[in-house]
């Protein structure tokens, strides 16, 4: 029985508390620092005929580190440095820290209504904007994650801070892999073993698993895969793989989630909650890109679109937050169903990249990524200014400057004035806020 092992990089001794969790590769374990009684998680592999290549891999990755990245939303559960055990000398495991399950809690919990209520729409964005982050930060180091799928995954449904578990199975891109992932989760290519696990597969993955979040239902199980009577491997690989049809595909009902009892859910919230934009990238992917890796959706068009659906995030008079993508007309209520008053914008011209748009509501925040979307980092979520109700006309809107810098303010007739730091001047149809080379204006929805 093993009771303690071995760091191979600082000699240290990590002594066994209890059983945490295990799974089909090996067993994770409570462990603390025999010195400083500091706990961490330790997970033990159990022997295989691959042993050797998982030696080696943990041994890459506790040496490469974890991506760099600067939110410190997100937390990468990365191999610290690798294990053994005298009372085990075949095996081989490593060091990582301890995961706060009581915080953190996995998609089916929220799903299965066994953990915390679902996170308001404005978190599920940031939960997905961080899920997109973390991926792409983890292939600008020239990685791959191979085995994403919704036990790797676990959220702060309040704060929307996620943490990325299990990369261990994190490769070198293009490098073989240890693992190819669940079938749920592969991208056909790699299920039908037409490629290896790499980058490119990741993206179809991770919008898997970004469907999961936003509809608790796998995008291709619809009317047709209901008829199963088993999910046995010729089955998964036929409608994962082989014969994939989209439940929500607007020309191919064969699979249909539509007039589903069972599947009720799973409608409601893609009629509900499902923004035309966000659709529009899930129908893109799933029947565009499921074929054709070139054309899946990129994570930095996931991440833009994420965040501008956070900024839009307006209150109906039944206390419901809703979200706005800039083309919704008119905008009902997800619970309720009643209409919400859309009367002013503003919008910046971003020239190649586009446009943005942020509705005009109290609360409403103008932010640094609204002005430029060539990078995101953690300053791309920096609040500039902040709407609120006008002191003297009820009804009517001032925009507070929370900037460090004087911006110009154009008013309707033509006038340039100053918006200083702190400053609030009214939002009106025909405004414009001058910040730096960005023009912004204030139009009628």
């Amino acid at each position: 029985m093993i009771e303690h092992f071995l760091g191979a990089d600082t000699g240290k001794r990590y002594r066994i508390e209890r059983e945490l969790g295990r799974g089909g590769e090996g067993v994770v374990y409570l462990v603390t620092d025999a010195d400083s009684k500091t706990p961490f998680a330790a997970k033990w592999c159990k022997p295989s005929p691959r042993l050797e290549r998982q030696r080696q891999q943990i041994d890459t990755l506790v040496h490469r580190g974890p991506p760099l990245i600067d939110d410190p939303g997100i937390h990468f559960i990365w191999p610290l440095e690798a294990l053994s055990s005298i009372d085990s000398p075949e095996g081989t495991g490593y060091l990582m820290p301890l995961i706060d399950t009581q915080r953190f809690v996995t998609i089916n919990q929220i799903s299965n209504g066994r953990g915390p209520a679902q996170p308001a729409l404005p978190v599920l964005c940031r939960v997905s904007y961080r899920l997109a982050t973390a991926l792409e930060s983890l292939h600008a180091a020239g990685l791959a994650y191979c085995d994403i799928n919704q036990g790797n995954i676990r959220i702060d449904p309040k704060q929307g801070e996620i943490v990325i578990s299990d990369n261990d199975n994190v490769i070198v891109n293009h490098a073989p892999a240890q693992v190819r992932g669940v079938w749920e989760f592969m991208a056909p290519e790699i299920a039908l073993g037409q490629a290896i696990p790499n980058a490119e597969s990741d993206l179809y993955s991770v919008a898997i698993l970004l469907y999961y979040l936003w509809m608790w239902e796998h995008p291709m199980e619809g009317k047709e895969t209901l008829q199963l009577y088993s999910w046995d491997i010729p089955a998964k690989k036929k409608y994962f793989a082989q014969e994939p049809v989209f439940v929500f595909h607007p020309t191919n009902p064969v699979n249909s989630a539509v007039g589903i009892p069972e599947l009720a859910l799973h409608v409601a919230r893609w009629r509900r909650l499902c923004a035309p934009r966000l659709k529009a990238m899930f129908n893109h992917t799933f029947i565009d890109g499921i074929h054709q890796p070139a054309k899946r959706k990129r994570l930095s068009d996931w991440r833009r679109l994420f965040l501008e659906l956070e900024a839009n995030a307006p209150t109906c008079a039944c206390g419901a937050v809703n979200l706005w993508d800039g083309e919704s007309k008119p905008l009902k209520c997800w619970r309720c169903e009643r209409v919400i008053p859309l009367r002013l914008c503003l919008e910046t011209d971003l020239g190649h990249s586009g446009q943005t748009i942020l509705l005009a509501y109290p609360g409403a925040i103008l932010r640094r990524h609204h002005l430029d979307t060539a990078s995101f980092n953690v300053a791309s979520t920096e609040p500039l200014a902040i709407q609120e109700p006008h002191p003297k006309e009820p009804g009517q809107l001032i925009v507070r400057n929370r900037s460090a810098a004087t911006w110009g303010y154009r008013t309707s007739n033509g006038q340039l004035l100053e918006l200083e730091p702190d400053q609030a001047r009214a939002l009106i149809p025909g405004v414009e806020l001058h910040v730096g080379p960005r023009v912004v204006r204030v139009r009628q929805v």
